[in-house]
């Protein structure tokens, strides 16, 4: 029993002893040094681009209409409702000095054509682009004069015609003196105004009834020009409004500015029209003596109300 234990130590012992050997007995060998790659630069970013800004559909002619009255929000044209209350545009100004109001007229808005709906509109409109270029319009080829006359065959000049016709005629004369005595003072006359800029009524002459015309007396039509310029966006820049005098000087020599245009005058037009001896002042000037002469009349009657004038 003894040897079997001795026996067993030493087997153990002489495993040990092969343990250690084996552990001890080859020196590990360092390894080789090696230098370090040097590192790859990390990348720079480009700066990012500034964002687009999204200014919403480009609108063709902007600029040039921003430089028109009819862009003109703070003018008398469509403030002169401001202090109403309440603060609208009425239906019979509406027409000609709010869009919504025109575009209600010309039936943009799927009511009637020529025929004013709504009672009022929003005084915070002017004439934009909506307002003149839209399906209605662009079918227009008739326009209604306040004399009840109608001009046919029209272009693109029937939007403007809509409103630069005045808002009288002739006729409203002989309606407000209707059953009167001639040779009798009338307090309740006044006077009529045709409104502003009737530019259409006076291009269209007695076409367009706009000024009075006494019975029995012949009055010039339509003040014919040449082809391509004889419509209000063929001599008018129908965005800025402005002449397009360069244009005019093709034919007009010396015209660059607006005041030129008041020394033209026609070579057929060898009239002294008002008498004051030059027939070589431009047509402007024969129309200024005659409205002279007018009012010069109109003072006197005055003056003298209570006498007839026969």
């Amino acid at each position: 029993m003894k040897n079997k234990t001795k026996l067993t130590l030493l087997v153990l012992l002489a495993a040990f002893a092969l343990l250690l050997a084996a552990c001890g007995g080859s020196e590990e060998v360092a390894p080789e040094a090696v230098d370090c790659p040097d590192p790859e630069p990390c990348p720079v970013c480009e700066e990012c681009p500034e964002p687009e800004v999204d200014t919403g559909p480009e609108i063709p002619f902007l600029e040039q209409w921003l430089t028109s009255g009819h862009a003109d929000a703070t003018a008398e044209a469509f403030r002169h409702w401001d202090e109403d209350d309440p603060q609208a545009v009425p239906a019979r100004c509406a027409k000609c000095h709010s869009s919504y109001g025109y575009q209600d007229f010309v039936g943009a808005d799927g009511t009637e054509f020529g025929v004013i709906d709504a009672e009022s509109f929003p005084v915070d409109s002017t004439v934009d682009c909506v307002a003149c270029h839209n399906e209605p319009v662009m079918k227009m080829t008739s326009v209604v004069m306040p004399s009840g006359a109608e001009i046919t065959g029209l272009g693109r000049e029937a939007r403007c015609m809509q409103c630069h016709q005045g808002r009288a005629s002739g006729s409203s004369i002989d309606e407000a003196t209707a059953d009167m005595d001639e040779d009798t003072v009338n307090a309740d006359l006044g006077f009529i105004n045709i409104h502003y800029f009737a530019a259409a009524a006076t291009k269209y002459g007695t076409m367009a009834g706009g000024g009075y015309q006494y019975p029995g007396k012949s009055y010039d039509g339509f003040f014919a020009h040449v082809p391509e310029y004889d419509a209000c966006q063929e001599c008018h820049n129908p965005h800025t409004l402005e002449l397009k005098l360069n244009e005019c000087a093709h034919c007009h020599d010396g015209v660059e500015t607006v005041e030129d245009l008041q020394n033209l005058r026609m070579l057929s037009s060898a009239v002294d029209y008002d008498g004051d001896g030059d027939i070589e002042e431009g047509i402007y000037f024969e129309i200024k003596g005659l409205k002279e002469q007018l009012y010069a009349a109109i003072q006197a009657y005055a003056a003298d109300a209570g006498t007839a004038i026969v």
